[in-house]
């Protein structure tokens, strides 16, 4: 019979009982480029609307040739009446959705900015497959990067501070392609259960304390990966102590109840902990609305507004107290609806739709080009066309704000960078023939 070696019994066991968590992953990054600035202190937080949001009915139209077919011809059950729709100030074609009175209060405020019909730039009308080319940052199933575009944004980072303790966040109990190829990024999908919770209760703390000795010095990967494991433990344990530190909101901010509300009160609950966080990911799903979407403020599609609109004020409120102009939410999701309702009172799978920012440094308004509504207008005669690429948007967050101007190895491919002036700040020279070796040439080891 073998032996049993105490200290790789105790290694395991401690690798084990966090590995077990659900929705848990985190360890170190590749870090490349990071350390060669003292840190920007900027957030994205970048919120995916899994399922496919229905922007007709999100930003319905209100006016014109456009509300005419919308109303009489696209969708003659489950429309938005303009005499429901929310009004926005200066703008007379196009509102909100009647339950997302905290989008109106943002867009209001200048806080909100809305791009008419964003997507790829070749549909595709596959959840998955779309889901994935998004958050791999490649326009085609052909490109298998093997890693995702927040993995490649923090590779090529030249603000991230070095050895951060968190620096990428995903509060879900799903993992998510975009952070695909860096250990660095914490899946959590609960805070309560991020922690040593194998045995007996009595024996957590000295176990940990234990687990925590053997891998002070680490040798090996998986020694690092087990300490900084170790390490955030510790420290989403205390963050998320509602005993001794319970978490009050700033600025009166109202989170939804549910799991978006967790999941947006958890990323601010971190930032604020200054643990480094600079990419939060969300993902919120049940936007594939084929039956029975609702109309006006009643049935699931207004459900799932009223949550998201909540939860992004409240989000807003609550960074804006003491981080004012210090962070830029963006909302995408992976297309859009069709334009014509169905035989079951819902949408199929479309393709261009609005993306948000949200943001003290966003200028508001509306951008892009509404492409219309009429046959001639909709792409293949069914869908709202795509007439700005969604990179446009996401890159010029990453220029003006995050300060990478690597943009051609965060998404490959793209050499076509064309800010809309959704958020201030001041252009870098873009980059799309990054290489990795470059840095070394520098003496960067």
């Amino acid at each position: 019979m073998k032996k049993i070696n105490r200290r790789n019994f105790l290694k395991k066991a401690g690798l084990v009982s966090l590995g077990a968590v659900a929705g848990v992953q985190v360890g170190f990054g590749n870090t490349i480029l990071r350390g060669k600035g003292a840190g920007s202190n900027e957030l994205l937080i970048y919120v995916q609307l899994n399922g496919a949001m229905d922007g007709l009915n999100m930003v319905p139209p209100r006016t014109g040739a456009n509300y005419s077919e919308y109303a009489n011809v696209l969708r003659p059950v489950i429309h938005i009446p303009n005499t429901q729709s929310l009004a926005l100030n200066g703008v007379a074609e196009f509102g909100l959705h009647p339950l997302a009175t905290g989008m109106q209060s943002l867009f209001n405020a200048n806080k909100l900015a809305i791009i008419h019909a964003t997507g790829l730039m070749q549909a595709n009308r596959s959840h998955f497959v779309s889901t994935a080319l998004m958050e791999q940052g490649v326009q085609s199933t052909a490109s298998n990067y093997g890693t995702g575009w927040i993995t490649r944004y923090f590779e090529s980072s030249e603000t991230t501070p070095p050895n951060p303790v968190i620096p990428s966040l995903v509060p879900s109990y799903d993992n998510t392609d975009a952070i695909l190829g860096d250990p660095a990024a914490l899946v959590m999908g609960s805070s309560t259960e991020f922690s040593l919770n194998q045995g007996h209760w009595a024996w957590e703390s000295a176990m940990q304390d234990t687990i925590t000795q053997i891998f002070s010095n680490p040798v090996n990967t998986e020694d690092r990966v087990a300490a900084h494991t170790l390490n955030s433990s510790q420290v989403i344990q205390n963050i998320f102590d509602d005993v001794n530190n319970p978490y009050v909101p700033e600025n009166g901010a109202v989170y939804p109840t549910g799991y978006f509300g967790n999941q947006t009160k958890a990323v601010a609950r971190m930032y604020k902990a200054n643990v480094d966080l600079e990419v939060a990911y969300i993902q919120t799903g049940g936007w594939d609305t084929h039956v029975n979407q609702g109309t006006g403020i009643t049935g699931q599609f207004a459900d799932l507004v009223k949550e998201l609109s909540d939860g992004l004020n409240a989000l807003y409120l609550d960074l804006t107290a003491s981080n004012a102009g210090k962070f830029t939410i963006i909302v995408q999701s992976e297309f859009g609806r069709r334009a014509y309702e169905n035989t079951d009172q819902g949408t199929d799978h479309g393709y261009g739709n609005p993306m948000f920012v949200v943001g003290d440094n966003v200028n508001g308004g509306f951008y892009g080009q509404f492409p219309g509504l009429t046959p001639a207008e909709l792409f293949e005669g069914d869908d709202v066309a795509v007439t700005t690429d969604y990179r446009h948007v996401v890159t010029e967050v990453l220029m003006r704000r995050m300060k990478n101007r690597y943009l051609g190895h965060v998404f490959p491919g793209y050499n076509n960078y064309s800010p809309l002036g959704i958020v201030t700040g001041n252009d870098l020279v873009p980059d799309y023939n990054f290489e990795l070796d470059r840095i070394f040439n520098s003496g960067f080891e």
